[in-house]
């Protein structure tokens, strides 16, 4: 039997699981290895937004911020 693919969404909470929940609930904030499991979870979300702030470019996902042929109105003063 083949697995079926999982959705982005999916995907993404099994890393956060991963990445963020399990080595947060591991440890107990009265002993000394909180401030490096608390390094560790930072890295790894910012690893995973340049992820995927790269496969966005790489994409082409970026949306004009006017359409074509877009005039802004002229100011007068009054």
């Amino acid at each position: 039997m083949s697995e079926q693919k999982q959705s982005f969404m999916q995907q993404l909470d099994l890393w956060t699981e991963d990445n963020i929940l399990r080595p947060l609930f591991g440890t107990d904030p009265n002993q000394n290895d909180w401030q490096g499991v608390e390094e560790q979870v930072k890295k790894a979300i910012r690893t995973k937004v340049l992820e995927s702030y790269h496969n966005g470019k790489a994409a082409g996902a970026g949306v004009k911020s006017q359409p074509q042929g877009f005039r802004p109105r002229r100011q007068f003063s009054k």
